[in-house]
């Protein structure tokens, strides 16, 4: 049997005052990440809180995260056990099972060095520039920041479950039996962008590097790139208008030199990495070195090598990417299957979790007389498989229900948020419509209609079910008959 693995969490006791129903930050922190966690991991876990005001020597857990601010850093305790941790037997050739998250903004040179170079989880807000930490954690800014960050920090730790029991099995986990992807920095501009690549990419399974943040000397900083890109089978490149950090020691940005090496490991090993480039169509703030990297870019062979280059709308660049990568197998099957069939009625994928499986059975039967297709998330295999099969169905619908009854509200706006995104999946048609179901009768309409474009329906009856599907079934009609024209 596994055991059940340890998360310690590390704080200043400062950092978790109250703000919302005699609950701190970090308290807020720690059962959100709980919930979180519980739909992306099947694996058994407990979370243990570690306050600078606890003085008794604290053993290293499995999985250790500190949250960083100005109260951390200035806290002698907090920083003991950094060092504590690095030196533990859990941890001394195991840094990915170290995470820090940021409650606060930090200079690069205040920041612990020996947690420099992990993966930074933001978790606070920007307002016209100025930071500030979230108190309203679903409000639509934080939709956009907190919770992005959270999933992100939380199929991270995932993938370092599933190494710390294959360690104990002495196996390899699945997820690392997948190919790797090396997703090249970006300037400030694409950020946000790179970061929803880079999060679908994980869901999806993928191996993505880099997996931590990169050196800032030359030296380090090409032998970090040469390994991860050994590592990986594609490499993928974005660019904007911003040219991108140049470190200390050479002359060029840190894609510049992604591409660059990338390149060159094309050249001397074409078999081995396929590479795509994506470049903005919106140039017009462009510095006078990015014009000359973009130009280089295009008329190069020598920069362009093994790869594929796109010029067009990020979302046509998205579908292009989930193509090369993600259509085989199971999914151009189901793709090649459905374009050879001719569909007379409309697919509507019924999204719930297996707690609300009871409730929803009387729901679904009630359907059947309508003439349409239902599907329905799997509930069975491990969690990159239901998440293909979420992808899936992602693709494959025409419009989509989520049902609330026990489940809690995080796994609502979990997949409304995925609903929201589906475009983005590669899907070929347009969504004709989304309905929200919930038992919930303090359910706002206004919410969920302004921040996922979703109908909700909270009547004891829903009442507005029936009326939903014959919208859907006429939409898709008129859809079907516009293709035969």
């Amino acid at each position: 049997m596994k055991k059940k693995l340890v998360i310690n969490i590390y704080f200043a006791e400062n950092d978790n005052v109250a703000i919302l129903k005699n609950n701190g930050w970090v308290s807020y922190f720690r059962k959100f990440l709980m919930m979180t966690l519980r739909q992306t991991s099947d694996v058994a876990f407990q979370t243990e809180l570690v306050s600078d005001q606890e003085k008794e020597p604290i053993a290293a857990g499995d999985i250790n995260i500190a949250i960083l601010s100005q109260n951390f850093i200035t806290s002698g305790i907090c920083l003991d056990r950094i060092e504590q941790l690095f030196n533990s037997e859990n941890s001394s050739n195991s840094t990915h099972r170290i995470f820090t998250v940021f409650k606060t903004p930090l200079e690069y040179t205040q920041v612990p060095e020996k947690l420099k170079p992990l993966t930074k989880y933001a978790l606070y807000g920007k307002n016209d520039g100025a930071e500030h930490n979230f108190i309203d954690f679903f409000s639509i800014e934080a939709q956009k920041n907190y919770w992005m960050k959270m999933v992100d920090l939380c199929f991270d730790i995932y993938e370092t479950m599933l190494s710390i029991h294959s360690v104990e099995e002495d196996r390899l986990p699945e997820v690392y039996k997948r190919k790797a992807v090396y997703l090249s920095e970006t300037g400030q501009d694409l950020a946000g962008a790179r970061n929803i690549i880079k999060r679908e990419l994980t869901r999806h399974g993928y191996e993505v590097y880099p997996k931590s943040n990169l050196p800032h000397d030359y030296q380090n900083l090409k032998n970090r790139i040469a390994t991860d890109l050994s590592n990986c089978q594609f490499s993928l490149h974005m660019v904007g208008s911003s040219y991108g950090y140049i470190p200390d020691g050479i002359d060029i940005s840190v894609p510049d030199l992604q591409n660059e090496m990338a390149a060159e490991r094309a050249r001397e090993k074409p078999i081995e990495i396929n590479r795509l480039i994506w470049i903005s169509p919106s140039l017009s703030f462009a510095s006078e070195k990015q014009k000359t990297f973009i130009h280089h870019l295009k008329r190069d062979e020598m920069a362009s090598s093994g790869a594929e280059i796109l010029q067009t709308s990020l979302e046509d660049f998205k579908n292009t990417l989930w193509e090369e990568l993600l259509d085989e197998g199971l999914n151009k099957k189901l793709r090649q299957a459905k374009s050879l069939e001719h569909e007379s009625k409309p697919t509507i994928y019924f999204v719930y979790d297996l707690i609300d499986d009871e409730k929803v059975k009387p729901i679904i039967a009630s359907l059947a007389g309508f003439n349409i297709k239902i599907i329905t998330p799997s509930h069975k295999g491990d969690l990159m498989e239901r998440r293909n099969h979420h992808i899936d169905a992602l693709k494959q619908m025409d419009a989509a229900i989520v049902f609330q009854g026990l489940v809690n509200e995080q796994w609502v706006h979990m997949k409304l948020l995925d609903l929201l995104k589906a475009p983005g999946f590669g899907r070929y048609k347009p969504v004709l419509g989304k309905l929200f179901l919930t038992t919930n009768p303090n359910a706002i309409d206004e919410g969920y209609q302004t921040r996922y474009e979703v109908t909700l329906d909270n009547s004891q009856t829903f009442q507005k079910l029936e009326q939903f599907i014959k919208q859907i079934k006429d939409a898709y009609a008129k859809a079907q008959s516009l293709i035969e024209q």
